[in-house]
């Protein structure tokens, strides 16, 4: 009887053991299913760290589901990453205040990275032709802003030998912007830039410039884009600018529309951007469409191919897959992810640095006046330049 009993009690643990192993087994099934479902479609983007680099590396997968967008949200279907075409860098939560498409508007404040390195004089741009002025030998630009409205302006005076157009604005500081600042409350779209909060100007970033006309009499008046200069505004996207607050957009923009004033964003964004309407908060938003791994925009100018994704920032750190052997540049949208534009040349092609042939103006060496509110325009006495520089460097209402 006890044997029979012990043989029974053995049999039950048999059982037990068997039913814990076999639960065992199914659980470990799963786990592994699961581990293989969220890992399948994973693009296996990893290298090595190397400190000695420009750009942290560091060993992560790059794919669009280690980000904060959802899947859902995409409208195309995820495509296979080839491994040895790109590899991923680092970026951090301050890098996306940098780069040539960072939109300052009333919900995004500048993060103001030190820009001072590639700050210049705007005059520094003025060639033999005299193709433009600038109010104030003070008034600076990012060099590339510069380089490229130089560009656009000897083709402009080409054309009409009209050396008229004056900058009058360009790098605002946040103490400038506060001297300035001329507060209307809660409105949706201000009429002045000088009603923009401190922190909250275009002009923070160094890549935006206002204009005015100002004669070789001395005589000023208002730049509205029209006439002679509507070639400017028609033509400035050839050249990598727009204009920063068209007409019709201001609730979008934050700004009314306000011709004078362009915005530096670089080629083929500003193709892009003519081409379709978009303003750069309208661009902005269609650029998250085209998430890294996904559909990507792709636009063909002057004999080069782009290739353009973006990448949804993390909290603090963001891995951007970044292309191993094409030319890349990467920048913040200053609000919530990073925009990578590839350039690759196109076959058979030949760069042309504008449309059109481009003079090559010489840049003449240009003095540096004592004071600071010295002008560089041309009047034909003091008295007139002294009216100018007054009336061109007020503020624009």
């Amino acid at each position: 009887m006890r044997r029979r009993r012990r043989i029974k009690y053995i049999g039950y643990v048999r059982m037990t053991v068997a039913a814990l192993l076999i639960i065992s087994v199914i659980l470990m099934f799963d786990s592994l299913r699961r581990h293989a479902s969220q890992k399948k479609g994973t693009d296996g983007l990893t290298v090595t760290i190397n400190d000695t680099a420009d750009e942290e590396v560091i060993d992560a997968g790059i794919t669009p589901s280690d980000t904060e967008s959802s899947v859902e949200e995409i409208p195309y279907e995820k495509k296979e990453i080839d491994n040895d075409a790109f590899r991923p860098v680092v970026k951090l939560k301050a890098d996306l205040g940098m780069g040539d498409l960072i939109m300052v508007n009333k919900e995004n404040p500048c993060r103001f990275p030190d820009i001072s390195a590639e700050l210049v004089s705007a005059a520094s741009g003025i060639g033999t032709d005299k193709a433009y002025k600038v109010s104030y030998n003070t008034i600076q630009l990012q060099k590339v802003a510069v380089e490229n409205f130089s560009n656009m302006m000897t083709d402009f005076y080409s054309v009409f030998s009209d050396g008229d157009v004056t900058v009058v604005g360009g790098f605002v500081s946040y103490a400038e912007q506060n001297a300035n600042y001329k507060p209307v409350g809660d409105v949706p779209f201000v009429s002045s830039e000088d009603q923009l909060s401190p922190g909250y100007s275009d002009h923070h970033t160094g890549l935006a410039l206002d204009l005015k006309l100002v004669s070789s009499s001395g005589s000023i008046s208002a730049y509205d884009g029209t006439g002679n200069y509507k070639w400017i505004n028609d033509n400035c996207y050839k050249y990598g600018f727009v204009v920063r607050y068209p007409f019709g957009k201001d609730e979008i923009t934050g700004v009314a529309g306000y011709p004078a004033h362009l915005r530096y964003v670089g080629v083929p964004h500003s193709y892009i951007m003519h081409d379709n309407g978009f303003t750069l908060e309208e661009y902005m938003n269609e650029m998250k469409k085209y998430i890294f791994g996904y559909e990507h925009m792709y636009y063909s100018v002057y004999g080069y191919d782009y290739e353009i994704y973006f990448v949804p920032a993390e909290a603090e750190e963001t891995v951007v897959a970044v292309p191993k052997k094409d030319d890349y540049s990467v920048s913040g949208n200053n609000s919530d992810g990073f925009v990578v534009t590839v350039c690759r040349k196109a076959d058979g092609e030949t760069w042309q640095p504008t449309p059109a042939a481009v003079t090559e103006a010489a840049v003449i060496e240009q003095a540096v006046p004592e004071t600071a509110a010295e002008e560089v325009v041309t009047a034909p006495d003091a008295a007139a330049a002294a009216d100018a520089v007054t009336q061109a460097a007020a503020p624009l209402d």
